[in-house]
């Protein structure tokens, strides 16, 4: 093993905290690091440095931070995203009942309008029925009234020419 890997095994050791007194001897025959980050510390033996924490640790743990804070802004996110969801639910549901509620109100007025169709359709129907009926009445008061002036004119000793035509005019069955 070379002197300057020894040196820097021993100082691995005396950064992790595992230097024992036995290797004080050989560490302390170096004094020059061919590490140049001990160099700038200006550290003669390396059983005396105070243990820190390697460069792969600490970039895990700013890997970890932002592993941190990237979920934290996930989760924002998602506490965001869950809230507008529920927000724009209720929209919908206010909508829907909105709509609903106009549904309702035009169901209740077209009820409310066949109701009243109904009613004027029941009156219209009775008023034909009524019309009908007279008209048939009508109908036959006419016919006897023809009769009895058909046996006036016959028995009648004056013969008007005007009282015939009444008789021979036509019943009119055209009406209703």
């Amino acid at each position: 093993m070379q002197p300057g890997s020894t040196n820097e095994l021993n100082y691995l050791l005396a950064h992790f905290g595992l230097a024992n007194n036995t290797n004080t001897q050989t560490t302390n025959q170096f004094n020059v690091f061919p590490n140049p980050f001990h160099q700038q510390l200006n550290i003669s033996t390396p059983h005396i440095i105070a243990p820190q924490m390697p460069t792969s640790l600490s970039s895990n743990s700013t890997s970890d931070e932002a592993d941190e804070q990237q979920l934290s802004i996930i989760n924002e996110r998602k506490q965001r995203r869950m809230i507008s969801n529920r927000e724009s639910a209720r929209r919908s549901r206010m909508r829907k009942q909105k709509h609903l509620d106009e549904l309702w109100s035009q169901v209740m007025w077209l009820r409310n309008e066949n109701h009243q169709l109904v009613d004027k359709l029941n009156h219209v129907s009775e008023s034909h029925d009524r019309a009908v009926q007279e008209n048939a009445q009508l109908k036959e008061e006419a016919l006897e009234l023809r009769r009895m002036l058909s046996d006036m004119q016959i028995s009648s000793p004056f013969h008007h020419d005007g009282i015939r035509e009444l008789v021979d005019e036509p019943v009119c069955d055209d009406l209703p």
